[in-house]
């Protein structure tokens, strides 16, 4: 009888781990029975970000827009150089990243999805910048590249330090600033190549 009550334990709290969702390390946040219990959960979630962090993950995703509508335009430029078109199907994931981000929090997609087409005004300068820049030559269109990822860069680690961003937030920018890096890197590389010819 002792065995078979340990072995019932043993199988109960190996469940409430596979079945747990959290944000985080495996034991932490509810468990699904515990949503199921408390559908208020996430809608609590969601009602603790401000407008500035709301506004912040928006950005980031117009932002990610901008280096994949960039790079799509300069790839046509220069379709020789595979670098653009790697990259652009990264940029892609990170849009699809963040979009989940912002369905999840109640975040409106204020842009329709085409090249080019961008709501933050900052943000179709900034295409514009880089595609006029980039037309110039290769060497240009890839120091464009990395001028892009450095942007990046600064604004992922600023969202990174925002207070109070929920943890999947977190590890959301942390991947698209791992991304963002090597992103820099294949640019950087791109690039010696280029002016070493």
């Amino acid at each position: 009888m002792i065995a078979l009550i340990s072995f019932t334990t043993l199988a109960f709290a190996g469940g409430d781990q596979n079945q747990n969702r959290y944000d985080g390390a495996i034991g932490e946040g509810p468990t699904q029975q515990q949503r199921i219990a408390n559908p208020n959960n996430d809608a609590l979630q969601i009602s603790q970000l401000d407008e500035a962090q709301k506004e912040h993950i928006y950005s980031i995703y117009e932002e990610e827009k901008v280096a994949r509508d960039v790079y799509k335009a300069l790839g046509d430029m220069y379709p020789y150089e595979n670098t653009f078109a790697n990259i652009q199907l990264s940029e892609q994931n990170h849009m699809d990243a963040v979009r989940r981000l912002c369905e999840k929090y109640g975040i409106p997609i204020l842009t329709v999805d085409r090249p080019g087409d961008f709501y933050l005004e900052e943000m179709g300068e900034l295409y514009d910048r880089f595609v006029d820049a980039g037309s110039e030559s290769l060497g240009a269109a890839l120091e464009a590249g990395i001028d892009i990822e450095e942007i990046d860069i600064a604004d992922l680690g600023a969202a990174l330090e925002l207070e109070g961003m929920p943890k999947d937030v977190q590890r959301v920018i942390l991947n698209l600033l791992s991304g963002s890096i090597n992103h820099l890197e294949a640019f950087t590389t791109a690039l010696e190549r280029e002016t070493a010819q």
